[in-house]
């Protein structure tokens, strides 16, 4: 494994404990893209960082203290970095069972180059690893695009956040044209093919708050929170002319046609659907939209 460069965040209460941590990880050999300290009432605001591995060093006490902070602020940013705590003992605490996030420790008294640069090394390949079963376990292999459980879940964290901020929300259900005639004339191969076509096609269009996920075979779902009936007919023009570039590999050039199912909830307080009633609506619009060879929308407004 190739070894990133590396941002380490360092929250503690004193400024020993920083220069420190900090000294001993500069004479080491790792490669260090920068080491910062970090405000825990700050920690939402870090920036991350694709093109480096980033860390939190955290003296345990302070993190026991802030737990439930460190945990919200993560959930607020739908992200987390791996923790490193900093003990004085090396009894077990069970208060670090329910932690969020990837959690290692290291004794204060055993602090050295070598334990510390093991220590690191070894937490940052089990969050990598974790990581990546966590995206199989949400995401589809071929497509990339959410799985169904990690659908569900969005689902009903949009339904929940609708209701308590009185927002509205859309979905969308696409089915794609013709696509059967593409597996039986050109394999499996192209077809599959022309699946992460369509879904790189639509991420390119969608915003980081929205979720892209196949439902199954050539059907596909796009929650869109904070989305009113105006934004999602614009949203989905610019859909329609993101197809309009047809499909080209293999030198098979195919057109890119789908119907489109949408739903604009306007209160869910009102309306108190299921996930399962609204995703059935979206589908009802398709089977309308599918009567149209070419790409059409039926969008219904609750």
């Amino acid at each position: 494994m190739i070894e990133q460069r590396l941002h380490l965040m360092i929250i503690c209460e004193d400024e020993y404990f920083f220069n420190w941590i900090a000294s001993t990880i500069k004479v080491s050999d790792m490669m260090i893209n920068a080491i910062t300290r970090v405000n825990i009432d700050k920690l939402s605001e870090i920036c991350i960082l694709p093109s480096c591995d980033q860390l939190l060093i955290i003296q345990e006490t302070l993190y026991l203290q802030n737990v439930k902070k460190i945990n919200s602020n993560y959930a607020s940013m739908g992200h987390e970095f791996p923790l490193l705590l900093v003990t004085d003992s090396y009894a077990d605490n069970n208060d670090r069972k329910d932690a969020f996030t990837i959690i290692d420790t290291i004794v204060k008294e055993s602090l050295s180059i070598y334990s510390l640069r093991h220590a690191i090394r070894s937490l940052l390949k089990d969050y990598k690893l974790t990581k990546r079963l966590q995206r199989l376990a949400h995401y589809d292999a071929l497509t990339g695009a959410a799985n169904r459980y990690l659908f569900d879940d969005r689902m009903n964290e949009t339904l929940k956040k609708s209701k308590r901020n009185k927002e509205s929300f859309s979905l969308l259900y696409f089915d794609l044209n013709g696509f059967k005639v593409v597996n039986d004339t050109y394999g499996h191969q192209v077809g599959d093919l022309f699946l992460k076509h369509f879904v790189m096609r639509l991420n390119q269009v969608k915003r980081e708050t929205d979720t892209l996920a196949r439902l199954g075979g050539d059907e596909f779902c796009m929650l869109l929170p904070n989305t009113n009936e105006k934004n999602l007919a614009k949203f989905i023009v610019r859909i329609i002319d993101s197809f309009s570039t047809p499909f080209l590999d293999f030198n098979i050039q195919l057109p890119i046609k789908s119907a489109i199912g949408g739903v604009t909830i306007r209160d869910q307080n009102e309306s108190m659907l299921s996930p399962q009633e609204i995703v059935k609506i979206a589908d009802k619009c398709v089977y309308e939209a599918k009567q149209s060879k070419e790409t059409h929308s039926v969008v219904k407004v609750i």
